[in-house]
């Protein structure tokens, strides 16, 4: 009986060890929630402004947005605001957009929203409002506004960085940002907005931040007006750019399985968006590597041409780094699927039975990039 009652008895454990054992736990769980939430395959980029066509009741997501992946273009059709007024302008809030998705089902692990509101107006004959942003931007006889910019050269970088105007202030900022030579840079203002892009910096102070990524074909900007120590007004905007680089052009037709040499891969200098830029295969990338699908002479190569080499199995234990500002947080994961470099993977944490994201960067090795 008294052996019996001892078994039963709970081992006492010290309360320094149980303590560190809660740390333990918290820990764990903080690094596999915040890699959880760091990766992103498909985004869903606002634009600053569009127009819709007469007679529409409803704003699609489509309508406001550029869709990148086919987790994004999924949702083109959801309704994320109702038209009241059909001769006048209206705004789309991101916190709408991002509601309206979110009862769609999106799954936000696998998906970026970026951008600000959008400004929504009808077109076609009719008394329309002016853009509801720059109504707080109203620029006061002190103001010095130059002559409009010549549209013929507005777009190329360099000579747009060197205005004194708000639009000049922006191209270095872009520029600055993408870290490529002005002359490689093609910048593309809405006309609607010149006004307050042709504001001179002399007489006002203003404050850019980009609210998406530089690398996007559509950046979209949120611009704080200064006086006096204080914000007079705010307005958002959006640049289109092209980027002009090298793309490798092939001279023949390509089988399947073929192995492409530096006969069959001319260089050409191109203008093309920044995302597509991102989908190039280079000449060194090129040359050797086998045709993972058939191509036409003239097609413009791009990685998912090239077959690559699988640099993570199903099942590998693959070396997980987190950056989180200046700081890196290494964790081993088991990889839920096969990938080459630049795949996003699904990864599960040893003991663990929640999964995340990550991108392989090498064999056996995966990055999740929360400081983006």
């Amino acid at each position: 009986m008294q052996n019996s009652s001892r078994a039963c008895r709970k081992r006492w454990v010290p309360r320094w060890r149980r303590r560190g054992a809660r740390v333990q736990l918290v820990g764990a769980v903080v690094v596999v929630a915040a890699v959880a939430t760091g990766a992103a395959a498909d985004e869903i980029l606002l634009k600053g402004s569009v127009r819709l066509a007469a007679g529409v009741d409803e704003v699609r997501l489509a309508d406001i947005a550029e869709l990148n992946g086919p987790l994004a273009e999924k949702y083109a059709d959801t309704v994320v605001a109702r038209v009241h007024d059909s001769t006048g302008a209206m705004e789309v809030s991101i916190r709408q957009v991002r509601s309206a998705l979110s009862d769609a089902g999106v799954h936000w692990g696998k998906v970026n929203l970026n951008g600000a509101t959008v400004i929504v107006r009808p077109t076609g004959p009719g008394k329309t409002s002016g853009p509801l942003f720059m109504s707080p931007a109203t620029i006061k006889t002190t103001a010095r506004t130059l002559p409009p910019v010549n549209r013929s050269t507005a777009d190329q970088a360099d000579k747009l960085a060197e205005l004194p105007t708000l639009r000049g202030a922006v191209a270095r900022t872009i520029l600055a940002g993408l870290g490529l030579p002005p002359e490689s840079v093609r910048m593309t203002f809405d006309d609607h907005d010149a006004a307050a892009l042709d504001v001179s910096l002399d007489t006002h102070r203003f404050e850019i931040q980009p609210m998406s990524n530089l690398d996007s074909d559509r950046v979209a900007l949120s611009i704080r007006s200064w006086s006096d120590g204080r914000v007079v007004s705010r307005q958002s905007l959006s640049v289109r750019l092209m980027v002009r680089t090298e793309v490798v052009v092939l001279s023949r037709d390509i089988r399947r399985g073929d192995v492409m040499h530096e006969a069959d891969c001319a260089v050409e200098r191109r203008w093309i968006t920044p995302i597509q830029a991102s989908t190039l295969c280079g000449f060194v990338e090129a040359v050797g590597r086998v045709a993972d699908m058939p191509l036409k002479a003239g097609d413009v190569l791009k990685k998912k041409h090239v077959k690559r080499e699988v640099l993570v199995k199903r099942g590998d234990r693959v070396m997980v780094r987190c950056l989180v500002g200046g700081v890196v947080l290494s964790l081993q994961a088991e990889a839920r699927g096969s990938g080459v470099e630049g795949d996003s993977i699904e990864l599960r944490k040893l003991g663990e039975r929640n999964t995340f994201m990550a991108t392989i960067v090498g064999p056996g090795s995966a990055i999740v990039d929360l400081s983006r």
